[in-house]
């Protein structure tokens, strides 16, 4: 192990190093804002948002995070408005889960991966007119 010089403490030559792995072709690297906790089975996360990116309300987006060589992604919807500077998510935990189980541990400053196009159908302009509107939610 290489000491300083005069402190005898470690260098940061020394520390293991944390693993990099490059970000995906059609992927944003976007940076985790906001973290806030619910309960222990839901937390919500802010990130910030590419100048370019636009979706309607109502679509998802798959994210995952750069902790692996292929990430693992999963559709998350939307739940900040198409105008806000910011792009807002809320979750579940999932014990053992493949992404939320290292998800839930994101802090202010993280990196989070998006895929760059936004999909979904629950959007206004794909209700047709009728006389009855069901609305059905699943967790």
């Amino acid at each position: 192990m290489d000491y300083g010089a005069q402190s005898g403490e470690p260098t940061l030559a020394d520390a293991p190093a944390t693993p990099t792995f490059a970000i995906p072709a059609n992927v944003y690297a976007q940076t985790v804002t906001e973290v806030k906790h619910y309960t222990d089975r839901l937390f919500k996360f802010r990130m910030t948002r590419p100048a370019e990116f636009r979706f309607r309300s109502g679509e998802f987006v798959m994210i995952g995070l750069p902790n692996a060589e292929k990430p693992v992604f999963r559709a998350y919807s939307i739940a900040s408005p198409f105008w806000d500077d910011e792009i807002e998510f809320f979750s579940i935990k999932v014990p053992g889960g493949p992404l939320t189980e290292h998800l839930q541990k994101v802090k202010a400053g993280d990196t989070v991966l998006m895929r760059k196009k936004p999909t979904g159908t629950l959007v206004l302009d794909a209700l047709v007119p009728g006389r009855r509107l069901y609305m059905l939610s699943t967790g």
